[in-house]
């Protein structure tokens, strides 16, 4: 636990400790590592899943995937989520091009080869998720689950 600074200095210490934002980094950070070291053999970090499967998800639906959609439905700014898809595409799992309706929107769609890696990923995804669920608790996942889907939506809101 950090010190409290004096009061004259203008910095708690104390209040920072308790942040919410410097909170969820942490443990956003230590999850990511079971999670990466799991999806490590399939050749994917944790990030890269996700979007794999936020787009697997909507070339199910059928619709083409914009970059803009991608980047709102995964909260990531598009600097981010491009740099983040740049191995994706250079490895032939997913393909981007000009949007047919939109010629400055690129859309994002997922290559056999990104389906076929995203299955070979589902089980590593699979026990690395068991394993945070048994070293945080059955209970704490669910609860910080929910807390997480309620925080998301309620920044989702404000914006």
């Amino acid at each position: 636990m950090a010190a409290r600074a004096s009061n004259e200095d203008g910095i708690d210490c104390g209040a920072v400790a308790v942040c919410t934002c410097l909170g969820l980094r942490r443990v956003g950070r230590m999850a990511t590592q079971i999670f990466d070291t799991h999806l490590q053999p399939a050749g994917l970090t944790t990030g890269q899943f996700g979007l794999l499967t936020q787009i697997y998800a909507n070339s199910a639906a059928g619709s083409p995937l914009t970059m803009k959609a991608l980047s709102n439905a995964v909260g990531m700014d598009p600097t981010t989520l491009n740099r983040t898809l740049k191995p994706l595409e250079s490895e032939s799992l997913i393909r981007t091009a000009q949007d047919a309706n939109d010629r400055r929107a690129r859309c994002i769609r997922i290559t056999a080869a990104g389906k076929k890696r995203l299955a070979r990923a589902m089980p590593m995804w699979r026990a690395a998720d068991e394993e945070f669920r048994r070293t945080v608790g059955a209970d704490t996942k669910l609860l910080l689950t929910g807390l997480l889907g309620l925080a998301t939506q309620k920044l989702r809101k404000s914006e």
